[in-house]
Protein backbone atom coordinates (compact mmCIF):
# COMPACT_ATOMS: atom_id res chain seq x y z
CA UNK A 1 0.00 0.00 0.00
CA UNK A 2 2.71 2.47 0.91
CA UNK A 3 4.14 1.78 -2.74
CA UNK A 4 1.17 1.60 -5.18
CA UNK A 5 -1.38 3.56 -2.82
CA UNK A 6 -5.09 2.17 -1.72
CA UNK A 7 -6.83 1.78 -4.98
CA UNK A 8 -4.47 -0.05 -7.48
CA UNK A 9 -5.84 -1.01 -11.23
CA UNK A 10 -4.52 -4.34 -11.88
CA UNK A 11 -4.87 -3.93 -16.34
CA UNK A 12 -7.75 -4.94 -17.19
CA UNK A 13 -8.22 -7.84 -14.22
CA UNK A 14 -9.75 -5.86 -11.74
CA UNK A 15 -9.02 -3.13 -9.10
CA UNK A 16 -7.75 -3.83 -5.93
CA UNK A 17 -9.22 -1.23 -3.24
CA UNK A 18 -7.54 -1.11 0.28
CA UNK A 19 -9.46 2.15 0.84
CA UNK A 20 -12.12 1.22 3.98
CA UNK A 21 -14.56 4.33 3.08
CA UNK A 22 -15.12 2.99 -0.80
CA UNK A 23 -15.42 -0.19 0.28
CA UNK A 24 -17.98 0.82 2.69
CA UNK A 25 -19.59 2.78 0.11
CA UNK A 26 -19.79 -0.79 -2.76
CA UNK A 27 -20.53 -2.85 0.03
CA UNK A 28 -23.39 -0.73 0.61
CA UNK A 29 -24.10 -0.51 -2.82
CA UNK A 30 -24.35 -4.38 -3.31
CA UNK A 31 -26.96 -6.19 -5.10
CA UNK A 32 -28.33 -2.85 -6.72
CA UNK A 33 -24.67 -1.64 -8.59
CA UNK A 34 -23.13 -4.88 -8.56
CA UNK A 35 -23.18 -8.75 -8.45
CA UNK A 36 -21.15 -11.75 -7.71
CA UNK A 37 -21.09 -12.78 -11.38
CA UNK A 38 -17.13 -12.50 -11.41
CA UNK A 39 -14.83 -15.44 -11.75
CA UNK A 40 -14.59 -16.23 -7.93
CA UNK A 41 -18.02 -15.65 -7.52
CA UNK A 42 -19.23 -18.24 -10.89
CA UNK A 43 -16.66 -21.00 -8.93
CA UNK A 44 -18.37 -20.23 -5.53
CA UNK A 45 -21.91 -20.86 -7.40
CA UNK A 46 -20.24 -24.20 -9.00
CA UNK A 47 -19.69 -25.47 -5.78
CA UNK A 48 -23.05 -24.03 -3.10
CA UNK A 49 -24.98 -24.00 -5.83
CA UNK A 50 -27.88 -21.02 -4.84
CA UNK A 51 -27.53 -21.05 -1.20
CA UNK A 52 -26.98 -17.56 0.84
CA UNK A 53 -23.86 -17.01 -0.02
CA UNK A 54 -24.34 -16.45 -3.39
CA UNK A 55 -27.82 -15.95 -4.65
CA UNK A 56 -28.73 -12.52 -5.43
CA UNK A 57 -32.21 -10.65 -5.96
CA UNK A 58 -35.61 -11.81 -4.73
CA UNK A 59 -34.24 -15.36 -4.02
CA UNK A 60 -31.69 -13.92 -1.94
CA UNK A 61 -34.32 -11.76 0.27
CA UNK A 62 -36.32 -14.65 0.87
CA UNK A 63 -33.71 -16.99 2.09
CA UNK A 64 -32.28 -14.28 4.46
CA UNK A 65 -35.95 -13.54 5.59
CA UNK A 66 -36.38 -17.08 6.18
CA UNK A 67 -33.08 -17.76 8.23
CA UNK A 68 -33.01 -14.11 9.64
CA UNK A 69 -34.74 -15.56 12.92
CA UNK A 70 -32.22 -18.34 13.56
CA UNK A 71 -29.35 -15.75 14.02
CA UNK A 72 -30.98 -13.58 16.18
CA UNK A 73 -29.36 -13.00 19.65
CA UNK A 74 -31.45 -14.90 21.35
CA UNK A 75 -32.26 -17.60 18.68
CA UNK A 76 -28.25 -17.87 19.09
CA UNK A 77 -27.76 -17.96 22.77
CA UNK A 78 -30.54 -20.66 23.14
CA UNK A 79 -28.01 -23.01 21.66
CA UNK A 80 -25.24 -22.04 23.86
CA UNK A 81 -25.60 -25.37 25.87
CA UNK A 82 -25.28 -27.52 22.67
CA UNK A 83 -22.21 -25.51 21.73
CA UNK A 84 -20.51 -26.15 25.01
CA UNK A 85 -21.77 -29.79 25.44
CA UNK A 86 -20.41 -30.67 21.60
CA UNK A 87 -16.93 -28.69 22.49
CA UNK A 88 -16.52 -30.93 25.57
CA UNK A 89 -17.34 -34.03 23.76
CA UNK A 90 -14.29 -33.28 21.53
CA UNK A 91 -12.17 -32.25 24.59
CA UNK A 92 -12.51 -35.57 26.23
CA UNK A 93 -10.72 -37.39 23.46
CA UNK A 94 -7.99 -34.89 23.81
CA UNK A 95 -6.88 -36.41 27.28
CA UNK A 96 -5.49 -39.34 25.58
CA UNK A 97 -2.74 -36.49 23.57
CA UNK A 98 -2.07 -35.58 27.74
CA UNK A 99 -1.19 -39.26 28.61
CA UNK A 100 0.78 -40.28 25.52
CA UNK A 101 2.78 -36.80 25.56
CA UNK A 102 1.70 -36.42 22.13
CA UNK A 103 2.19 -33.75 19.90
CA UNK A 104 -1.33 -33.06 17.71
CA UNK A 105 -2.20 -30.34 15.08
CA UNK A 106 -4.87 -27.56 16.53
CA UNK A 107 -5.74 -27.13 13.29
CA UNK A 108 -7.30 -30.66 12.48
CA UNK A 109 -8.27 -30.82 16.49
CA UNK A 110 -10.44 -27.09 15.43
CA UNK A 111 -12.19 -28.33 12.13
CA UNK A 112 -13.08 -31.61 14.37
CA UNK A 113 -14.84 -29.42 17.06
CA UNK A 114 -16.26 -27.61 14.50
CA UNK A 115 -17.74 -29.78 12.40
CA UNK A 116 -19.65 -31.65 15.18
CA UNK A 117 -20.92 -28.33 16.87
CA UNK A 118 -22.84 -27.47 13.25
CA UNK A 119 -24.11 -30.71 12.77
CA UNK A 120 -25.82 -30.48 16.05
CA UNK A 121 -26.87 -27.17 16.12
CA UNK A 122 -28.38 -27.04 12.49
CA UNK A 123 -28.85 -30.63 11.54
CA UNK A 124 -29.08 -32.39 15.46
CA UNK A 125 -26.54 -35.13 14.42
CA UNK A 126 -23.61 -36.83 15.33
CA UNK A 127 -21.34 -36.26 12.65
CA UNK A 128 -18.37 -38.00 13.99
CA UNK A 129 -18.17 -40.83 11.71
CA UNK A 130 -18.45 -38.26 9.36
CA UNK A 131 -15.81 -36.01 9.72
CA UNK A 132 -12.91 -36.76 7.46
CA UNK A 133 -15.36 -37.24 4.78
CA UNK A 134 -16.82 -33.23 5.11
CA UNK A 135 -13.20 -32.05 5.90
CA UNK A 136 -12.08 -33.67 2.24
CA UNK A 137 -15.57 -32.82 0.15
CA UNK A 138 -14.87 -28.98 1.49
CA UNK A 139 -11.08 -28.51 0.85
CA UNK A 140 -11.79 -29.96 -2.39
CA UNK A 141 -14.91 -27.05 -2.95
CA UNK A 142 -12.85 -24.47 -1.52
CA UNK A 143 -9.25 -25.43 -3.01
CA UNK A 144 -11.43 -25.27 -6.59
CA UNK A 145 -12.62 -21.35 -5.87
CA UNK A 146 -9.39 -19.96 -5.46
CA UNK A 147 -7.10 -21.95 -7.70
CA UNK A 148 -5.80 -21.36 -11.38
CA UNK A 149 -5.79 -18.44 -13.58
CA UNK A 150 -8.80 -15.51 -13.04
CA UNK A 151 -10.70 -16.77 -15.19
CA UNK A 152 -13.96 -19.30 -15.02
CA UNK A 153 -14.38 -22.55 -16.76
CA UNK A 154 -17.53 -23.34 -17.27
CA UNK A 155 -18.33 -25.81 -14.72
CA UNK A 156 -20.17 -28.24 -17.62
CA UNK A 157 -16.20 -28.66 -18.85
CA UNK A 158 -15.33 -32.34 -17.59
CA UNK A 159 -11.96 -31.21 -15.87
CA UNK A 160 -10.60 -33.07 -13.50
CA UNK A 161 -11.87 -30.25 -10.27
CA UNK A 162 -14.92 -30.24 -12.35
CA UNK A 163 -15.41 -34.02 -11.64
CA UNK A 164 -14.02 -33.60 -8.36
CA UNK A 165 -16.61 -31.56 -7.92
CA UNK A 166 -19.34 -33.45 -9.40
CA UNK A 167 -18.59 -36.64 -7.02
CA UNK A 168 -18.53 -34.28 -3.37
CA UNK A 169 -22.02 -32.93 -4.93
CA UNK A 170 -23.33 -36.23 -5.17
CA UNK A 171 -21.54 -37.07 -1.54
CA UNK A 172 -23.35 -33.96 0.06
CA UNK A 173 -26.93 -34.31 -1.73
CA UNK A 174 -26.69 -38.06 -0.08
CA UNK A 175 -26.03 -37.10 2.92
CA UNK A 176 -28.47 -34.27 3.02
CA UNK A 177 -31.23 -36.29 1.67
CA UNK A 178 -31.04 -38.57 4.42
CA UNK A 179 -31.15 -36.25 7.30
CA UNK A 180 -34.26 -34.76 5.01
CA UNK A 181 -36.17 -38.28 5.33
CA UNK A 182 -35.16 -39.14 8.52
CA UNK A 183 -36.86 -35.71 9.63
CA UNK A 184 -39.98 -36.44 7.63
CA UNK A 185 -40.02 -40.29 8.90
CA UNK A 186 -39.34 -39.10 12.52
CA UNK A 187 -42.00 -36.07 12.92
CA UNK A 188 -40.84 -34.37 15.86
CA UNK A 189 -40.81 -30.77 15.73
CA UNK A 190 -37.49 -29.20 16.29
CA UNK A 191 -37.42 -25.96 14.74
CA UNK A 192 -33.90 -25.26 14.21
CA UNK A 193 -32.27 -25.20 10.85
CA UNK A 194 -33.44 -28.41 9.03
CA UNK A 195 -36.12 -28.54 9.99
CA UNK A 196 -37.00 -24.50 8.55
CA UNK A 197 -35.45 -25.61 5.38
CA UNK A 198 -37.55 -28.53 5.09
CA UNK A 199 -41.11 -27.31 6.06
CA UNK A 200 -40.18 -24.51 3.44
CA UNK A 201 -38.70 -26.30 0.27
CA UNK A 202 -39.42 -29.87 0.55
CA UNK A 203 -43.51 -29.89 1.20
CA UNK A 204 -45.56 -32.01 -0.84
CA UNK A 205 -46.30 -29.28 -3.18
CA UNK A 206 -42.32 -28.42 -3.69
CA UNK A 207 -40.40 -28.28 -6.73
CA UNK A 208 -37.64 -29.73 -8.31
CA UNK A 209 -35.98 -26.00 -7.86
CA UNK A 210 -37.17 -25.59 -4.35
CA UNK A 211 -35.59 -29.06 -3.35
CA UNK A 212 -32.85 -28.10 -5.16
CA UNK A 213 -32.21 -25.10 -3.31
CA UNK A 214 -33.22 -26.99 -0.05
CA UNK A 215 -29.90 -29.09 -0.45
CA UNK A 216 -27.90 -26.14 -1.80
CA UNK A 217 -28.69 -24.46 1.53
CA UNK A 218 -27.58 -26.95 3.74
CA UNK A 219 -24.36 -27.81 2.12
CA UNK A 220 -23.75 -23.73 2.77
CA UNK A 221 -24.69 -23.95 6.16
CA UNK A 222 -22.98 -26.82 6.97
CA UNK A 223 -19.48 -25.42 5.24
CA UNK A 224 -20.19 -21.71 7.04
CA UNK A 225 -21.19 -23.08 10.11
CA UNK A 226 -17.55 -24.81 9.89
CA UNK A 227 -15.05 -23.79 8.26
CA UNK A 228 -14.73 -19.97 8.57
CA UNK A 229 -14.63 -20.42 13.03
CA UNK A 230 -12.10 -23.28 12.47
CA UNK A 231 -10.07 -21.11 10.37
CA UNK A 232 -10.42 -18.36 12.81
CA UNK A 233 -9.69 -20.17 15.68
CA UNK A 234 -6.61 -22.13 13.65
CA UNK A 235 -5.13 -18.82 13.49
CA UNK A 236 -5.54 -17.43 16.69
CA UNK A 237 -3.90 -20.68 17.82
CA UNK A 238 -0.93 -19.57 15.52
CA UNK A 239 -0.24 -16.45 16.87
CA UNK A 240 -0.54 -17.66 20.51
CA UNK A 241 2.43 -19.54 19.12
CA UNK A 242 4.00 -16.65 18.47
CA UNK A 243 2.55 -14.66 21.05
CA UNK A 244 2.74 -17.14 24.41
CA UNK A 245 2.80 -13.60 26.70
CA UNK A 246 -0.93 -13.41 25.47
CA UNK A 247 -1.78 -16.65 25.94
CA UNK A 248 -0.42 -16.52 29.70
CA UNK A 249 -2.57 -13.63 30.49
CA UNK A 250 -5.76 -15.15 29.03
CA UNK A 251 -5.20 -18.40 30.81
CA UNK A 252 -5.16 -16.25 33.99
CA UNK A 253 -7.99 -14.24 32.84
CA UNK A 254 -9.87 -17.56 32.06
CA UNK A 255 -8.94 -19.33 35.12
CA UNK A 256 -9.50 -16.47 37.29
CA UNK A 257 -13.59 -17.29 36.85
CA UNK A 258 -14.87 -20.08 39.12
CA UNK A 259 -14.64 -23.75 37.41
CA UNK A 260 -18.43 -24.05 37.37
CA UNK A 261 -19.09 -20.46 35.66
CA UNK A 262 -22.23 -20.42 34.44
CA UNK A 263 -22.15 -19.02 30.93
CA UNK A 264 -25.28 -16.46 30.02
CA UNK A 265 -25.74 -14.26 27.00
CA UNK A 266 -23.49 -11.92 28.48
CA UNK A 267 -20.51 -14.01 29.20
CA UNK A 268 -18.48 -12.15 26.49
CA UNK A 269 -18.35 -9.19 29.31
CA UNK A 270 -16.15 -11.07 31.84
CA UNK A 271 -13.55 -11.95 29.64
CA UNK A 272 -12.70 -8.85 27.99
CA UNK A 273 -8.51 -9.73 27.17
CA UNK A 274 -9.85 -12.32 25.30
CA UNK A 275 -12.03 -10.77 23.25
CA UNK A 276 -9.70 -8.15 22.42
CA UNK A 277 -7.14 -11.00 21.46
CA UNK A 278 -10.00 -12.48 18.98
CA UNK A 279 -10.20 -9.02 17.25
CA UNK A 280 -6.94 -8.77 16.77
CA UNK A 281 -6.72 -11.94 15.62
CA UNK A 282 -9.25 -11.41 12.76
CA UNK A 283 -7.80 -7.95 12.40
CA UNK A 284 -4.56 -8.98 11.42
CA UNK A 285 -5.87 -12.04 9.96
CA UNK A 286 -9.27 -11.70 8.41
CA UNK A 287 -10.44 -15.14 7.46
CA UNK A 288 -12.78 -13.82 5.02
CA UNK A 289 -9.85 -11.79 3.22
CA UNK A 290 -11.27 -10.12 0.22
CA UNK A 291 -14.63 -9.84 -1.35
CA UNK A 292 -15.28 -10.00 -4.53
CA UNK A 293 -17.56 -8.02 -7.46
CA UNK A 294 -18.62 -6.49 -10.28
CA UNK A 295 -19.82 -3.21 -11.48
CA UNK A 296 -23.60 -3.79 -12.92
CA UNK A 297 -23.09 -0.31 -14.56
CA UNK A 298 -21.13 2.65 -15.00
CA UNK A 299 -20.53 4.76 -12.15
CA UNK A 300 -18.17 6.79 -9.57
CA UNK A 301 -17.70 5.16 -6.29
CA UNK A 302 -15.82 7.69 -4.20
CA UNK A 303 -13.89 9.26 -7.43
CA UNK A 304 -12.72 5.94 -8.93
CA UNK A 305 -14.97 5.46 -11.98
CA UNK A 306 -15.76 1.86 -12.66
CA UNK A 307 -17.10 0.88 -16.35
CA UNK A 308 -19.80 -1.91 -16.67
CA UNK A 309 -18.36 -5.43 -15.82
CA UNK A 310 -15.57 -4.25 -14.11
CA UNK A 311 -14.50 -6.49 -11.69
CA UNK A 312 -13.26 -5.36 -7.72
CA UNK A 313 -11.81 -7.02 -5.27
CA UNK A 314 -11.95 -5.42 -2.04
CA UNK A 315 -8.69 -6.51 0.25
CA UNK A 316 -9.64 -6.73 3.84
CA UNK A 317 -6.24 -8.14 4.36
CA UNK A 318 -5.20 -4.48 3.47
CA UNK A 319 -7.58 -2.10 4.96
CA UNK A 320 -6.92 -4.46 7.99
CA UNK A 321 -3.31 -3.08 7.69
CA UNK A 322 -4.29 0.45 6.69
CA UNK A 323 -1.24 2.38 7.58
CA UNK A 324 -3.95 5.33 7.39
CA UNK A 325 -6.24 4.13 9.76
CA UNK A 326 -4.12 1.21 12.29
CA UNK A 327 -1.24 2.77 14.37
CA UNK A 328 1.91 0.11 13.69
CA UNK A 329 -0.65 -2.10 11.68
CA UNK A 330 1.56 -5.09 11.84
CA UNK A 331 1.98 -5.30 15.36
CA UNK A 332 0.18 -7.43 17.53
CA UNK A 333 -1.32 -5.39 20.18
CA UNK A 334 -4.84 -6.91 21.38
CA UNK A 335 -5.61 -3.61 23.53
CA UNK A 336 -5.76 -1.32 20.28
CA UNK A 337 -9.66 -2.88 21.07
CA UNK A 338 -10.03 -1.34 24.01
CA UNK A 339 -13.60 -0.23 24.74
CA UNK A 340 -12.93 3.27 24.04
CA UNK A 341 -11.29 2.38 20.55
CA UNK A 342 -14.18 -0.08 20.20
CA UNK A 343 -16.92 3.01 20.59
CA UNK A 344 -14.75 5.91 19.03
CA UNK A 345 -13.28 4.29 15.87
CA UNK A 346 -15.28 3.65 12.12
CA UNK A 347 -16.81 0.32 12.49
CA UNK A 348 -16.07 -0.06 8.88
CA UNK A 349 -12.25 0.09 9.35
CA UNK A 350 -12.82 -3.24 11.14
CA UNK A 351 -14.86 -5.78 9.01
CA UNK A 352 -13.52 -9.55 8.89
CA UNK A 353 -17.25 -10.85 8.47
CA UNK A 354 -17.83 -8.19 5.58
CA UNK A 355 -20.30 -5.09 5.38
CA UNK A 356 -23.23 -4.24 4.57
CA UNK A 357 -26.77 -6.42 3.85
CA UNK A 358 -24.63 -9.32 2.65
CA UNK A 359 -22.39 -9.18 5.73
CA UNK A 360 -22.37 -12.70 7.46
CA UNK A 361 -25.38 -13.80 8.68
CA UNK A 362 -24.12 -15.54 11.58
CA UNK A 363 -20.96 -13.77 12.58
CA UNK A 364 -22.55 -13.63 16.11
CA UNK A 365 -23.09 -17.27 16.21
CA UNK A 366 -19.62 -17.66 14.89
CA UNK A 367 -17.92 -15.40 17.75
CA UNK A 368 -20.06 -17.15 20.52
CA UNK A 369 -18.31 -20.42 19.19
CA UNK A 370 -14.80 -18.78 18.89
CA UNK A 371 -15.27 -18.08 22.30
CA UNK A 372 -16.72 -20.94 23.79
CA UNK A 373 -14.12 -22.89 22.22
CA UNK A 374 -11.16 -20.85 23.50
CA UNK A 375 -12.72 -20.60 27.04
CA UNK A 376 -13.53 -24.37 27.51
CA UNK A 377 -10.14 -25.49 26.16
CA UNK A 378 -8.43 -23.27 28.25
CA UNK A 379 -9.89 -24.20 31.50
CA UNK A 380 -9.28 -27.62 30.99
CA UNK A 381 -5.67 -27.93 29.74
CA UNK A 382 -2.17 -25.92 29.43
CA UNK A 383 -1.79 -25.21 25.72
CA UNK A 384 1.95 -25.02 25.02
CA UNK A 385 1.84 -24.13 20.60
CA UNK A 386 5.11 -25.47 19.67
CA UNK A 387 7.57 -22.20 19.07
CA UNK A 388 9.17 -21.44 15.72
CA UNK A 389 6.50 -22.39 13.49
CA UNK A 390 6.04 -20.40 10.09
CA UNK A 391 2.89 -19.53 9.19
CA UNK A 392 1.85 -21.54 5.93
CA UNK A 393 -1.53 -20.68 4.69
CA UNK A 394 -4.21 -23.51 2.74
CA UNK A 395 -4.88 -22.82 -0.98
CA UNK A 396 -8.46 -21.42 0.11
CA UNK A 397 -11.01 -18.65 -0.29
CA UNK A 398 -10.27 -18.30 3.54
CA UNK A 399 -6.83 -17.94 5.25
CA UNK A 400 -6.15 -20.81 7.78
CA UNK A 401 -2.67 -22.23 8.81
CA UNK A 402 -2.33 -25.75 6.69
CA UNK A 403 -0.61 -26.81 10.82
CA UNK A 404 -0.31 -25.38 13.92
CA UNK A 405 1.19 -28.18 16.23
CA UNK A 406 0.94 -27.91 20.15
CA UNK A 407 1.40 -30.33 23.35
CA UNK A 408 -0.93 -29.93 26.61
CA UNK A 409 -0.76 -30.74 30.12
CA UNK A 410 -4.67 -31.14 32.11
CA UNK A 411 -4.64 -27.90 34.21
CA UNK A 412 -4.10 -28.42 37.72
CA UNK A 413 -4.61 -25.26 38.98
CA UNK A 414 -8.57 -25.25 38.46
Amino acid sequence: MREYGDIVNCGSLFFLISEPDIAKQILNRDQKDFNQEDFIGRRIKAVFGNGLVISSGEMWASERKLLNPLFKPQAIHSNMNEVIHEIDKTLDHWEAYVTSNQTFDLVNEMNIMTIMVSGKIFFDIDLKDKQSEVKQMLEIGTKYIVSGPPIYIPSWIPTIQHLKLRWINRKLDKLFKQIVQNRLESKVERNDFADIMINALAGSDASTEDRRLMLDEMKTMLAAGYFPVACTLSIFWHLMGKHPDYLSKITHEIRSKPADYNFTEHFYKDFPLSMQVVFETLRLYPIAFSIWRKSKIEQNIGGLNLSKGKTICISIFNIHRNPNIWDDPDKFYPERFDEETLRTKPKHHFMPFGWGSRSCIGDNLGFMMVYLAIIKIIQKFDVHVLPGQKLEVKESPLLSPKKVYAKINFNNHG
